[in-house]
């Protein structure tokens, strides 16, 4: 799968499991939907999100905090301090912007993925190898011991993959460049 680039339509295939996010919820919100994957994806996705970490922290903008090796959210709340009292010590006029990305991983484009990959100048060959994860792929949904038939995944990052988070930051970073 790795090194010859061939994924069966069945690797590729998930399965959406509805976990509570809190105690005996009742409405639809009150879930969150996972994907599992494939074992034989799965390590492809792993294998492939250790090959790319390493990139990120160059590539990346330095105000992405999420995911990178050495960042976590609390060195992020102690960024946003620093400033808050930064701005109040030299009465300077300052900006915070807070985003809520909620439902973001489901609406990513796959065409747009492929195109910032290519735009920040890897290979051809971990191009395809995205491209070729997310190309047919499709999940069947469980809900209560029942499972759907397929659903065809058009746009989105799965979560449950290790490469999902990776992938997300990738499409996240104009955004942030531009607000910077």
């Amino acid at each position: 799968m790795y090194t010859e680039g061939t994924i069966l339509e069945s690797q590729k295939q998930g399965i959406i499991v509805c976990v509570p996010k809190t105690h005996n919820p009742t409405r639809p919100e009150g879930f969150r939907p996972l994907t599992l994957m494939n074992t034989d994806f799965k390590l492809l996705s792993r294998i492939t999100a250790n090959t790319l970490r390493p990139w990120l922290d160059n590539l990346l903008n330095p105000s992405q905090h999420c995911g990178l090796h050495g960042n976590n959210i609390l060195g992020y709340i102690v960024a946003i301090r620093e400033t808050v009292d930064h701005a109040e010590l030299t009465v300077t006029p300052t900006c915070i912007l807070s985003l809520d990305f909620k439902e973001a991983f489901d609406n990513t484009a796959h065409s747009y993925l492929i195109a910032l990959l290519q735009k920040y100048g890897f290979s051809t060959t971990f191009q395809h190898r995205i491209s070729r994860m997310y190309e047919r792929a499709t999940s069947h949904v469980q809900v209560n011991g029942y499972v759907s038939k397929p659903v065809h995944i058009n746009c989105s990052v799965r979560q449950g993959c290790p490469l999902s988070m990776l992938l997300f930051m990738i499409c996240l970073d104009p955004l942030l460049s531009q607000l910077n």
